[in-house]
């Protein structure tokens, strides 16, 4: 491909970010244009046979800043669009960057590639198997259930280790997490392509205590009106919900306003922000009036307290890592329409005990004659 010489506006930008120690090429900034990352005055006619030019915005100097500073270690320009998003990558601590303007094309494109990528869900992770095995159904089957036996007798070993992650709900035993594979296989292939036993004998692995509570014979039962209903060709399983396919959920994300991605991505990155003040209330049984709030908040509700989980967990990861479980927890929450539309109520929830998190840091750390720092200049 045969690019154009830099444009004047190119050149200074580049002088720009060279001027505050950032060796940028002309032919970088030409790609971060290219993909939509900057912000640019669109080009206009110098009049007939003079060509066009284009100028640089106010805001443009610093998206281009903080895409040198994410582009350093030559990761991938949608890996920098993200980092700059959800944390800023001047700082070894998550800090959301809402100051840094970035283009919303970017973002949805940078959070379309990240989707595409990623396998961190179970269902996510069965549902890659399946297509890198081809248009061949009996080995989509094979690779799918080949990686959910895989994940789940992993998460239950994890979770005796007190190490799975959060926001995930561990298997109770080996048997529960075959059981639950292949709950997922069907979840993401269909439940009407596997057979009533199968089924029947998944239940049975997960619930155990059916047994218990409807006698011996309950499975048996259930297995039997299942075969009567496919014997009578109903599907007994039309009405199960199946885990939706990549480009529905790219499709779902594209519907969310570009507003409310941000203003969910700003109240994710305030409980990233106080994760760290109120771990140390919580391990040192400290009684500060907020602290006490948000425990009681989420011991009320499920998903606040995942949440808090697993902004906590980001919290312990370097800026340059964080990224990516930030990611994936702004997109659990966008493109599941449940979650969307609780997560105001859920998070308001804990009001007013965020409104001022440096103040509660500086309340907590005192209480524990630990020394305090300064938010801003980072100065203790």
């Amino acid at each position: 491909m045969v690019w154009k010489e830099p444009s004047a506006a190119e050149r200074r930008l580049r002088e720009q970010l060279a001027a505050h120690g950032l060796s940028v090429s002309w032919a970088k900034i030409r790609r971060w244009r290219e993909f939509g990352a900057l912000p640019w005055k669109k080009q206009h006619g110098l009049g007939r046979g003079s060509g066009s030019t284009s100028e640089l915005l106010p805001e443009t100097f610093a998206v281009a800043e903080a895409l040198a500073l994410a582009t350093i270690k030559k990761r991938p320009l949608e890996q920098a669009v993200l980092h700059v998003f959800t944390t800023h990558p001047r700082f070894d601590q998550v800090l959301a960057a809402p100051s840094v303007p970035l283009p919303e094309c970017a973002v949805r494109r940078a959070l379309a590639w990240y989707m595409a990528r990623d396998d961190s869900h179970p269902l996510a992770a069965i549902e890659k198997a399946a297509q890198a095995a081809g248009n061949c159904p009996d080995k989509a089957m094979d690779a799918a259930l080949e990686s959910a036996h895989r994940y789940f007798p992993k998460l239950y070993r994890q979770a005796k280790q007190r190490r799975h992650p959060p926001g995930t709900t561990a298997p109770d035993n080996l048997a529960d997490a075959d059981g639950l594979a292949t709950f997922a296989v069907a979840t993401v292939l269909g439940f009407e392509n596997f057979g009533a036993d199968a089924i029947v004998e998944a239940v049975s692995k997960s619930l155990p205590e059916l047994a218990d509570e409807y006698g011996k014979q309950v499975f048996a039962h259930l297995s039997k009106a299942v075969r009567e209903a496919e014997g009578d060709g109903q599907s007994p399983f039309l009405r199960r919900p199946r885990w939706p396919s990549l480009q529905d959920r790219v499709q779902r994300m594209e519907q969310v306003e570009y507003r409310v991605i941000c203003t969910v991505r700003d109240v994710l990155a305030l409980l990233v922000e106080a994760s760290p003040a109120l771990a140390l209330a919580r391990r040192a049984g400290l009684e500060d009036p907020d602290a006490l709030h948000i425990e009681a908040t989420r011991a009320s509700n499920r998903r606040t307290d995942e949440y808090l989980r697993r902004a906590e967990a980001i919290s312990r990861h370097p800026g340059d890592l964080a990224w990516k479980d930030f990611t994936g927890l702004l997109l659990n929450v966008c493109t599941t329409p449940r979650r969307l539309s609780t997560f105001q109520e859920d998070v308001t929830a804990l009001d007013p005990a965020l409104n001022d998190v440096p103040g509660l840091g500086r309340r907590i750390l005192a209480s524990r004659n630990l020394p305090t720092i300064n938010s801003e200049d980072g100065e203790t």
